[in-house]
């Protein structure tokens, strides 16, 4: 039973007690339990009664949390279906962003190609085919280099599109208009060039020697070497597109450049600037020093002991007269020294040697004059070639600064004119040295010979006074 039913019975037995105080207590439990069972019935039924109410009402309830439940199931699985198709979602976008980085890393790297084979293809271009492509190729450049449209497949594609039409078209050879100078002529020349394989030749409009065609440096227009030995009938039929005789340079140009690079004398020499034309006419003032000094030598000719021994036994024996018509025949300084010795040869001893002295530092003094001028000249011109080096060496190396070293060639086309200096001086220098050489030897050998006659000379004067003076 419940508390509250409890309660109720309790309430009525208390109201009870006092009005029935005369019953039994048998009775009074009778009716106590009558009346509790009746109140209980009455519980039981309002029970039953709550209970129905509470399945009535539970019914609706229950289906509405069933339904409430399936809602919720079917948001979990919507939730669950929109979470993949998010992740798939991002993982499509990576996907796709990582599409595009590697499309616009080929596109660059497509490009990087693109632009290495433009290059490659106009440093390789013939002499005489960049009149005819140069827009293009620049029209190409100019797309490639559109940075506001970055990297372009498009433009990349393109130029590869025209390296293969120009790969192919060189494979069988072709022909173009253009503008070309003449070797040997300096001038302008409108015609042909025709492209066969590495070689390009080249025919004026309106006659001319065909010849084969090399790039000049600094030039706009490529050189044509006209090619003595094709015939001018062959060469038409080739620049007309027949089966004709042609003629290649093994060399690939290396020998018509090397002989460009020779020149003229004249050009060698204003390759090393002032330095180079003040060593020449130091070179020439040398030549001519050395012109004069071998006119000297030769005049400078002494006799050998043999002619002379005559002479000298004349004098020893006294015979002045002999002893000068022998003098008039030997060479001009042996007569010289042998005159002045007769002049003098009553004079005491030691002014007769004076005198001869005197004649052999007149002929030293005559026959070294500007010899010393000679050896100066040989030991400052390597010096001056030295310092025409130094000063091209520092004009290239400001050229280096502001250029750079790109191109090796031209590098060392510069080096080597400035080398010129030093050749033209050792080239001075070498020829003074060795004549200043030759011509010292031999005018001090003349001069040592000379010295000894003068010395045989005195001691044959005293020979010959020898007897007056025993005499005496």
């Amino acid at each position: 039973m419940k508390p509250r039913s409890l309660s109720l019975v309790a309430c009525a037995f208390l109201v009870a007690a006092p009005v029935r105080a005369a019953e039994t207590f048998d009775e009074a439990m009778k009716r106590a339990a009558t009346d509790y069972g009746e109140r209980f019935r009455k519980a039981a039924a309002e029970l039953n009664s709550a209970r129905e109410r509470i399945a009535d009402e539970k019914a609706p309830l229950l289906k509405e949390m069933r339904s409430a439940e399936d809602r919720i199931v079917a948001a979990e699985s919507q939730i669950e279906r929109l979470q993949a198709g998010q992740e798939n979602g991002s993982e499509r976008i990576r996907k796709l962003l990582a599409d595009l980085d590697a499309t616009r890393k080929n596109a660059t790297y497509m490009g990087t190609l693109a632009h290495n084979g433009l290059a490659t293809f106009e440093g390789g271009l013939s002499p005489g085919e960049g009149q005819s492509l140069s827009d293009r190729i620049q029209a190409l450049g100019l797309k490639l280099d559109d940075a506001s449209a970055g990297p372009s497949a498009q433009a990349a594609v393109d130029v590869g599109v025209f390296l293969l039409e120009r790969t192919q078209r060189a494979l069988g050879g072709y022909s173009a208009q253009g503008r070309a100078l003449i070797a040997g002529d300096n001038q302008v020349f409108t015609g042909t060039f025709a492209f066969a394989g590495p070689e390009t030749y080249f025919q004026p409009d309106g006659g001319g020697r065909a010849g084969i065609v090399r790039p000049r440096s600094g030039s706009v227009y490529p050189v044509t070497y006209e090619l003595a030995g094709w015939s001018p009938a062959e060469s038409t039929k080739f620049f007309q597109g027949q089966p004709a005789f042609i003629i290649a340079d093994p060399s690939g140009g290396r020998a018509l450049r090397l002989r460009e690079t020779r020149g003229t004398l004249l050009e060698h020499i204003q390759k090393g600037g002032l330095v180079a034309y003040v060593i020449i006419a130091v070179g020439l003032l040398a030549l001519a020093m050395i012109a004069q000094k071998v006119r000297d030598l030769s005049l400078l000719a002494a006799d050998p002991p043999a002619a002379v021994r005559a002479l000298l036994s004349d004098v020893a024996r006294g015979e002045w007269s002999k002893a000068e018509l022998a003098s008039r025949t030997l060479k001009r300084t042996t007569r010289e020294l042998f005159q002045a010795g007769l002049q003098y040869s009553e004079s005491p001893k030691d002014i007769l040697e004076e005198h001869l002295q005197s004649v052999l530092l007149q002929q030293r003094l005559h026959f070294e004059r500007r010899l010393q001028l000679l050896a100066v000249i040989a030991t400052a011109a390597p010096l001056m070639g030295l310092l025409g080096t130094v000063i091209g060496m520092i004009k290239t190396f400001a050229l280096i600064t502001v250029f750079g070293t790109g191109n090796a060639g031209k590098l060392a086309s510069g080096i080597s004119q400035v080398l010129v200096a030093t050749e033209l001086g050792l080239v001075v220098a070498i020829p003074t040295l060795i004549a200043h050489g030759f011509l010292a030897q031999r005018i001090q050998r003349n001069l040592s010979l000379l010295e000894r006659y003068a010395l045989e000379f005195v001691t044959a004067v005293e020979t010959a006074r020898a007897p007056e003076r025993s005499i005496g």
